[in-house]
């Protein structure tokens, strides 16, 4: 009796190994039939992906032994077609979720390499991360990672992969477009001072790594919109690295404006910039600040555009302390000019005109010159009254000079508009424009802009 009941505790005891190693190792949906995620959740996440579609779900093989079981969901969605690219191989583009109950056992930072992630090739750079924890679930998912951050946002997951610093890092992506780089600048908009740091050591590593730029990075700074960011890229436009200062100057010339009154006063003579600087100093009424230095640079501008653009503010300073219209009434009118002298194919973008008198689909040249001359002839009147020689003398040669590529403007247009500015220019007395001109031979920097003064100079002198 007594090895009989040995021999039956045997069996019992090898049974008893054999259901242990059963129950760690069978496959989950044999050893928890009818365990899986809250339906209401399933919905959650597929209202999260209205676009894509569900190409599989169902439990993981995961080991047992702690009692955590994992649910896996593969979505798709077709890459558009006109997209011709290599990387996506059976033309989709997939997403990956698993999701593990949050049972009160911490599955761990290295669960993650349990799963099987493969998916086809993808044109946009993905990662799989731990997202974190959140409606009862930890959350693991491989994205893009404009969807890891929506996903995690929407889902309000905590404890999980550091966004900021993923995005940080994802500013060095080189995908299709640029797809990740561009989309982690734009994460960075009004996320204040404290991304500052993760911003600028991926910048660090992208200058070590790239030949490019970094502008990517240089968005992202200015778009925190932050003064700690204003200052980082005060500091890159001081750069002996020109290229990269003048990115960052760029930057800082647009709104919001980041950079301080002293560094704007410093950079007011920069021709590229001298417009949108006044325009900053206008906005903050604090244009008395940089009075003097508007007043030093009409007597010596380095471009026929930031002699219009200080002659314009000047005006514009003078009107507001009398309360009048801030507006330079010639350079309107000289716009205005260039407008109506626009006709059928002179540009790619604008209002094609063409005058019911001159007849035909476009009329003979004759008559159009005629229709033209018509249309523009009362705003040629206001400039020979005006009184301001100064204002006409600028809008004149900013006529004179007008020589777009021919992307922009035909060379037909071009050639009439510079003909009106000559005649503008002898609207004037000739010792106050041989003055002008004397002044710009002088200060212009640009070799193309001297050689149109020097064309300018040559025809007026055949008055």
């Amino acid at each position: 009796m007594i090895s009989e009941g040995g021999s039956m505790m045997k069996q019992l005891f090898a049974l008893f190994l054999l259901l242990f190693v059963f129950s760690v190792y069978a496959d989950p949906a044999a050893a928890s039939a009818g365990s899986r995620p809250d339906p209401e959740v399933l919905k959650t996440v597929r209202k999260v992906f209205p676009g894509w579609k569900q190409n599989s779900a169902g439990r993981c093989a995961v080991s047992r032994s702690n009692g955590l079981w994992a649910w896996k969901v593969i979505l798709e969605r077709a890459v558009d077609p006109s997209i011709k690219s290599s990387y996506a191989v059976n033309g989709k583009g997939y997403i990956i979720i698993v999701m593990v109950p949050d049972i009160g056992v911490d599955p761990g930072k290295d669960f993650i390499r349990i799963f099987d992630w493969r998916t086809p090739g993808s044109d946009l750079h993905q990662e799989t991360v731990f997202l974190g924890r959140g409606h009862g679930y930890y959350w693991y998912m491989k994205s893009d990672v404009a969807r890891l951050e929506y996903f995690h946002r929407i889902m309000r997951l905590t404890d999980g992969v550091n966004i900021d610093k993923m995005m940080a890092d994802a500013l060095n992506v080189k995908d299709y477009k640029m797809f990740s780089s561009r989309t982690a600048a734009e994460y960075f908009r009004n996320k204040g001072p404290h991304v500052i740091p993760l911003i600028l050591r991926s910048m660090k590593v992208w200058q070590q790594e790239e030949k490019e730029l970094p502008v990517q990075h240089l968005v992202a700074l200015k778009l925190t919109g932050s003064e700690t960011a204003g200052a980082e890229l005060m500091k890159i436009a001081a750069s002996s690295d020109l290229a990269l200062a003048h990115q960052a100057l760029e930057l800082l010339v647009e709104e919001p404006w980041l950079g301080t009154d002293s560094f704007y006063r410093r950079a007011l003579p920069m021709p590229e910039y001298t417009g949108r600087i006044i325009r900053i100093f206008l906005h903050r009424n604090k244009a008395d600040m940089i009075l003097p230095r508007l007043k030093a640079l009409f007597k010596a501008p380095k471009t026929i555009k930031q002699y219009s653009e200080v002659l314009a503010a000047l005006r514009k300073l003078e009107k507001k302390a009398r309360k009048d219209q801030p507006d330079v009434p010639e350079f309107v009118t000289c716009n205005d000019i260039m407008i109506l002298m626009i006709r059928i194919g002179d540009t790619p973008d604008t209002l094609k005109y063409v005058p019911v008198e001159a007849g035909g689909s476009a009329g003979t040249p004759t008559k159009l010159a005629e229709e033209e001359r018509r249309r523009i002839e009362p705003h040629l009147e206001m400039l020979r009254k005006s009184k301001d020689h100064e204002a006409v003398f600028a809008g004149a040669i900013a006529l004179a000079t007008f020589s777009p590529p021919e992307a922009v403007a035909s060379k037909e247009y071009s050639s009439r508009v510079r003909r009106v500015g000559m005649e503008i220019l002898r609207m004037l007395p000739s010792e106050f424009v041989f003055a002008g001109l004397d002044m710009l031979t002088r200060s212009l920097t640009l070799p193309r802009e001297q050689s149109l003064l020097r064309m300018v100079r040559k025809e007026y002198g055949r008055r």
